[in-house]
């Protein structure tokens, strides 16, 4: 199984289009191309409200996995994004 090394939070990025930004390197091709659209696995609106500061400010922590593409996607509150896959990808990061 191919595993994508997790990627680490940009300041000020929702989860959401983290998630979208990092399966679309993950598969080599620009965000919009991604197909299917991202939001058929997963509600953008709920990811980010799962994570936001809780009602006194504090921070919430967790992890949400599920499936998109015959891909397992891991999103920790952290905003650490970790992408499974048996198929190699197209592109790989560079570090």
């Amino acid at each position: 199984m191919a595993t994508q090394s997790p990627s680490h939070p940009s300041s000020g990025e929702s989860l959401s289009i983290r998630v979208v930004r990092e399966v679309a390197a993950h598969d080599g091709v620009d965000p919009a191309e991604l197909s299917p659209p991202l939001f058929h696995s997963l509600d953008p609106t709920a990811l980010d409200s799962l994570f936001e500061s809780t009602t006194n400010g504090g921070p919430r922590t967790g992890r949400v996995t599920f499936t998109y593409d015959e891909k397992r996607i891991s999103v920790d509150s952290d905003g650490t994004v970790e992408i499974e896959s048996d198929q190699q990808p197209d592109h790989q990061p560079t570090q």
